[in-house]
């Protein structure tokens, strides 16, 4: 299929078939429709029936009964996703962003019903619409219904997160020293971008029982290179190629979970600016709680702040090295920010309908005022990919470069890097025999979080 047909289609007119929810309950879609999301709407349903039974603040008759209405509305959300009712209007929580859903709803999915409409399309619009709840609430608009178990992961893995901060920060120096040593500076580029694939295994609407024990074996398998053979797609060289010639450029980095995802990431970007391949790094986080772990400007800065000072959640456990290397970390990288070095952003684009071939027209402020400054952009994680290629039964051969679409062809796009443990069966980019090869290991291998890829489209970069 030529390249420009993949340019300019709509959410409900794909060149393939949308990813929707099996009549016969046979795929994943449905699973997580039918089981999966439910459940995770549940644990937040729950969890916030706790806060507010055990809220003591000012005002608190109020704000208990605002609660209240607030899990009534999730209930009736539920009720409505399980019963296979029409996704309705989103009511405005004054974030901005309103309107731009509810035109996407009227424009292309006016009828739609959950197990009707895309996996894409009814999976973002459950948390945007969980958002509009609490943005409304007069007592509770501030309150992120996923930190406490965002916190809580992290703090049960500061033990590894401190033994991978020590790690990191000898390679980081050993790497300094090795200034013309491409072969070194090549090796510890490959180990921190495979860290931050490898980070997006720790996705808590997916692995929600992670430990230090758990990301200590994840770390021991990158170190060993054992995942290599589960990167099902590899342009780790050809990035390289990219970073090496930028001598102080400009990275920026869509994040996806926080907590041990989010150090991955903020790890490889220290080893970016120490080395000197990038003076800037942009992160950009979410505005709003989205998709149980993505981060969020709270998000970010606590864990600089925890890095800083790990006493604030609790530090037993850490030997004395990694903790001094933890801190020395949290303080560069508070430096970082502080010199604007490092800068942190949460444009709406992130969490609105739209698909990433969008960038140009329904996002450009993002894309005309961020990503074309910069030279390389990393995408993380599943639904950063699936809104990078949008949600499709791709053909598995199709190049990741061609189902990109429209944003390839702007002669400014900068390198745009996919970093993606597959949890959903949308994928492109992998050989055919790859393939073939793993079906026969695992018929779900498309969505376990077990396997990855590490994928590349070369932007204004391609004549290098």
């Amino acid at each position: 299929m030529p390249v420009n047909i993949f340019s300019d289609f709509a959410p409900n007119n794909t060149p393939y078939k949308p990813l929707t929810a099996a009549k016969d309950g046979s795929n994943f879609t449905y699973e997580s429709l039918h089981n999966r999301v439910p459940h995770i709407l549940t644990d937040v349903i729950n969890n916030f029936y706790h806060a507010v039974q055990n809220f003591s603040g000012p005002n608190a008759d109020a704000a208990v009964a605002d609660g209240k209405a607030l899990i009534s509305q999730m209930s009736k959300l539920k009720h409505e996703m399980v019963t296979d009712k029409p996704l309705t209007p989103l009511e405005d929580d004054g974030c901005g962003d309103i309107d731009t859903w509810n035109q996407w709803l009227a424009k292309y999915f006016s009828s739609a019903t959950w197990y009707s409409a895309p996996f894409l399309a009814w999976e973002t619009y459950m948390y945007r619409r969980i958002a509009t709840f609490f943005g409304r609430s007069k007592h509770w608009a501030a309150y992120d219904f996923f930190a406490s178990k965002k916190e809580s992961t992290f703090r049960a893995s500061i033990v590894a997160v401190a033994k991978l901060c020590s790690r990191v920060d000898v390679l980081t120096r050993e790497s300094v020293e090795a200034a013309g040593n491409e072969t070194k500076l090549h090796l510890a580029f490959v180990e921190m971008l495979q860290a931050s694939l490898w980070g997006n295994q720790t996705d808590l609407s997916m692995f929600p029982d992670l430990n230090s024990e758990k990301l200590e074996e994840m770390q021991a398998r990158i170190s060993s290179g054992e995942n290599n053979s589960k990167i099902v797609a590899n342009d780790t060289d050809k990035i390289w190629n990219i970073v090496r010639q930028m001598k102080g450029g400009r990275v920026d980095i869509v994040l996806d979970n926080s907590g041990f995802e989010l150090l991955q990431d903020v790890l490889l970007a220290h080893w970016l600016v120490s080395v000197g391949y990038a003076s800037k790094v942009v992160f950009h986080a979410k505005r709003i709680p989205w998709y149980v772990s993505d981060v969020t400007n709270t998000d970010f800065h606590w864990l600089v702040k925890v890095a800083e000072n790990p006493g604030l959640i609790g530090d037993k456990g850490m030997s004395t090295v990694d903790e001094n290397a933890l801190k020395g970390l949290g303080k560069i990288w508070a430096g970082f920010l502080a010199a604007g070095i490092w800068e942190l952003k949460d444009e709406l684009f992130w969490t609105g309908p739209y698909g990433y071939h969008y960038l140009p027209t329904k996002g450009s402020d993002v894309w005309e005022g961020e990503l074309i400054k910069s030279d390389v952009v990393i995408f993380k994680g599943d639904l950063n990919y699936r809104k990078l290629v949008y949600d499709l039964e791709w053909p598995i051969t199709t190049p990741f470069v061609e189902a990109l679409g429209s944003i390839t062809a702007d002669p400014r796009a900068p390198a745009i890097v996919a970093l993606r443990t597959a949890k959903c069966d949308t994928i492109t980019g992998v050989d055919a025999d790859r393939a073939q090869e793993l079906f026969k290991v695992r018929n779900d291998w498309m969505y376990s979080g077990e396997y990855g890829v590490i994928q590349l489209s070369p932007g204004r970069w391609k004549s290098n």
